[in-house]
């Protein structure tokens, strides 16, 4: 074969790689999302931040692999990798990886939520303690104050 063609389909491999990469990415962005609300905000830094990230990967793989000449067959590549890709395992996967991580993170939630209730009750006992202690109290300083008055005049 001729060698142009053989570096021209590793190149066109690469993008499809590469674009199977890029999916992997912003599935892990997914299932951060699905961990984690978002508002629409954030979900579009987030996008926007991924999509500058993404273009400069592809463009630094492009300068490296093709000394930066766009060629139709890499971006039908990597759009061939993100199609595979997605249609292969990206639903499944997310939904497995979300459900491990929830299961994983369910005892240190149950903890927290404990810890949470505790230091509840906590505070409402010491609001409690000292709002019986100001009220008990009230009279007291008003008859000490009363007192410190007639005592200057």
């Amino acid at each position: 074969m001729n060698p142009s063609i053989t570096i021209e389909l590793q190149f066109f491999l690469i993008s499809v790689l590469w674009g199977g990469i890029l999916l992997v990415v912003y599935d892990a962005l997914r299932i951060i999302r699905r961990l984690i609300r978002h508002g629409a905000f954030l979900i579009a830094i987030e996008d926007l931040i991924y999509w500058l990230a993404a273009s400069l990967f592809i463009f630094a793989m492009i300068f490296q692999k093709n000394n930066g000449i766009i060629r139709g067959f890499s971006v039908i590549g990597m759009l061939l990798g993100s199609i595979l890709y997605h249609f292969a395992v990206s639903e499944e996967l997310v939904k497995i990886v979300t459900k491990l991580i929830r299961t994983l993170l369910s005892p240190i939630k149950a903890a927290f939520v404990q810890v949470g209730h505790f230091l509840k009750l906590i505070t409402n006992t010491g609001r409690k303690i000292i709002n019986n202690l100001l009220f008990r109290l009230k009279k007291p300083i008003k008859s000490v104050k009363i007192t410190l008055k007639t005592r200057k005049h």
